[in-house]
């Protein structure tokens, strides 16, 4: 029997996916063992507020492609994000890898990848500058209690130029796009000197990368002619992802007996999600639960308790979408790509 590349590449998937699950089986217990000590009512709730941020999520994606013209189907753009969450554990890249299944899904649709690409990257420069805003709050309480670290500042600031990078790349498509074209072609050139070197084919030709900005620029033309509405919607959903992650953090202390105020709480849900975003490991393992003690117990939180909120708290935002995430790449593979619209005739 012959596997396809495609198999062949799921299988690779899920190599990964057991190798996970065997090296941190003792997290996972833990985890398990954790939440099922919890306050019920609390930990369904949670649960549900997990779900309702699924949805959100969907939701943020659906806004975005609405702006750009794009197939938005809420339920399909929500099983993306959560393949997005494995991939960003399987090849940790502060969300930039999570972009391969949007790409998939749109070669799947026959949907040109630029404004998919373009999606993706209003996607982080939102994700990105709302969290900072509550980055920005919990680094404020951490320096007003005297607890500000100088490895928060350093990672607070790596987020930043990313976040910056990012928006600037997105004012320049919609600017100059002039000056983006030469830039992405001296790109192109350097790319194919090194693989020259190194005896690889270039991941990209010269025709391919016209065409992606031909693409970028349709797409910045339909933001251009969008709404005030249409424009206003997906800041409030990336607001709204940032809020329902912290109720979940507060419904975790709750589960737990645990009176969380509301400084500590963005403290600790702040600089957790920046080692999240920005660490040398998947997903932060072993450093964001390291990070999250850290910071719990230094704000007068009892170190058996923060042991408890951080491994629970974990189970909601990264084990659950991780093994979410999994069982929706199944799907994906599953799904059979749409046929070739057929040419209308002509009447008359």
């Amino acid at each position: 029997m012959k596997i396809s590349f495609r198999q062949l590449l799921y299988l690779l998937i899920a190599a990964i996916f057991a190798r996970a699950l065997y090296l941190y089986r003792d997290q996972l217990i833990n985890v398990a063992q954790v939440i099922r000590g919890g306050v019920w009512y609390w930990v369904a709730a949670a649960v549900a507020v997990f779900a309702l941020t699924v949805i959100n999520q969907g939701a943020t994606y659906a806004s975005i492609y609405r702006l750009l013209h794009l197939p938005q189907k809420r339920r399909q753009l929500s099983r993306l994000f959560l393949a997005t969450r494995f991939f960003s554990v399987a090849a940790p890249s502060g969300g930039l890898s999570g972009i391969l299944p949007f790409i998939h899904d749109a070669r799947r649709q026959q949907v040109a990848v630029g404004p998919v690409l373009l999606a993706n990257l209003l996607y982080m420069a939102l994700w990105y500058s709302m969290f900072a805003l509550f980055l920005f709050a919990g680094l404020l309480h951490l320096f007003a209690v005297h607890d500000l670290e100088w490895f928060e500042v350093v990672e607070a600031i790596i987020l930043l130029a990313a976040d910056l990078l990012i928006i600037s790349g997105l004012l320049l498509a919609w600017s100059r796009p002039q000056k983006l074209t030469a830039v992405l072609h001296g790109t192109v050139r350097l790319v194919t000197a090194v693989s020259r070197i190194l005896r690889r084919p270039p991941p990209a030709t010269t025709a391919q990368v016209d065409q992606l900005i031909d693409d970028l620029v349709t797409a910045m033309d339909k933001i251009h002619r969008a709404t005030r509405k249409e424009i206003i919607r997906p800041i409030l959903h990336a607001f709204l992802n940032e809020m329902l992650n912290l109720i979940i953090l507060y419904l975790t202390a709750r589960a737990f007996h645990a009176h969380l105020s509301f400084g500590v709480l963005v403290a600790t849900y702040s600089v957790s999600s920046l080692f999240f975003l920005i660490s040398p490991t998947p997903g932060g393992l072993g450093i964001v639960e390291g990070v999250m003690i850290l910071v719990l117990t230094s704000l007068n939180v009892p170190n058996d308790t923060a042991t408890v909120l951080t491994l629970a708290y974990r189970g909601f935002t990264f084990w659950l979408p991780f093994l979410l995430g999994f069982i929706t790449l199944r799907w994906l593979r599953l799904e059979r790509p749409s046929p070739t619209p057929l040419p209308e005739e002509s009447v008359g």
